[in-house]
């Protein structure tokens, strides 16, 4: 049934799109066009803890089906910079095979920065393409969220600063923050017609407080492959909010689908830019991009120069 409305989409000039896009029809459009399934209870990030438990026995056939579904919850799984986990293995590989050999990174030795690294399932693919080229002494996987808690009682989830993120009912889940809300597809008509959802998201924070003597489930957001070789590689975790100073210095940072214009205004993505800039080596590439273009930017005298490009990002 959307097939033909996407066709039609497709065919539409770029400034019609853009203009269609600005009154933020399309974003409501979307949103409820596929609410119920995304909101599906088998999306409901309670469920990672089993999936984990069933993973962790499975053959390799039925790994395949959990993985999918891992991501399929990750993907429903909306925080509260208006961001999803959204995440997928290989989503990197090819770009980063482009890249490198016409980049000179500042030694053979290095540390490399994965920002947003999600569930890192990406990063070990990104982790055994460098190998080929250099020693990597430190994969950091470096993300504003790296766990969420569970209170199973009330069946709510939370973040660690105690934000309800959603609530189970019965064959379905409500997520309390909407995705992209501060992007540009996102509008005060949009807001408006969507305020059902906001008047019940106020009414699910004040019906599911978090309450800090509780007993929660931590449910690290990581696919089971990546943290069962937490303690067994150079894989690190590190809380990194891009928006702020980034601690440590890195010889590579990798950044994609974080700091695009239907996430953040153009402003807010500059001073990101300027963080992980701050954070690289001189002699450092901050590659940035999303599944249809990337950017390669070295750091040559304290500023970051264009050495490679494909798209528009």
């Amino acid at each position: 049934m959307l097939a033909p409305l996407y066709r039609l989409w497709g065919w539409l000039p770029d400034p019609v799109r853009g203009g269609v896009v600005r009154t933020g029809l399309p974003y409501v459009g979307g949103f409820l066009l596929h609410y119920r399934g995304k909101h599906r209870i088998d999306n409901f990030a309670g469920n990672l803890e089993e999936l984990k438990r069933a993973y962790s026995t499975a053959d390799t056939a039925l790994r395949s089906r959990l993985s999918q579904q891992f991501a399929a919850i990750l993907d429903a799984l909306v925080l509260p910079n208006a961001v999803t986990k959204t995440t997928w293995a290989n989503r990197l590989g090819r770009t980063l095979s482009q890249v490198l050999p016409a980049l000179r990174l500042p030694g053979t030795r290095v540390r490399v920065l994965d920002v947003p690294s999600s569930a890192g399932i990406a990063s070990l693919e990104s982790l055994e393409i460098l190998r080929q080229h250099y020693d990597v002494s430190a994969y950091v996987l470096g993300d504003k969220y790296h766990e969420i808690l569970y209170d199973a009682q009330r069946r709510c989830i939370f973040d660690r600063q105690g934000r309800l993120l959603q609530v189970a009912f019965r064959n379905y889940y409500f997520s309390v923050y909407r995705g992209h809300v501060t992007g540009n597809a996102h509008t005060l008509l949009s807001s408006v017609l969507l305020l059902p959802h906001s008047v019940l998201a106020r009414y699910l924070r004040r019906r599911h407080r978090f309450a800090p003597g509780a007993h929660y489930h931590r449910l690290l957001l990581l696919h089971p492959e990546v943290e069962a070789r937490l303690s067994q590689d150079v894989l690190q975790l590190q809380e990194v909010d891009v928006f702020q100073p980034i601690p440590g210095r890195y010889d590579l940072i990798l950044s994609f689908n974080l700091l695009q214009r239907n996430y953040f205004p153009a402003a807010t993505i500059t001073r990101a830019v300027a963080n992980l800039a701050a954070s690289l080596h001189e002699g450092g590439v901050l590659l940035m991009g999303n599944t249809d273009s990337y950017i390669a930017l070295q750091k040559e005298g304290g500023k970051l120069i264009a050495k490679a490009q494909r798209g528009s990002f």
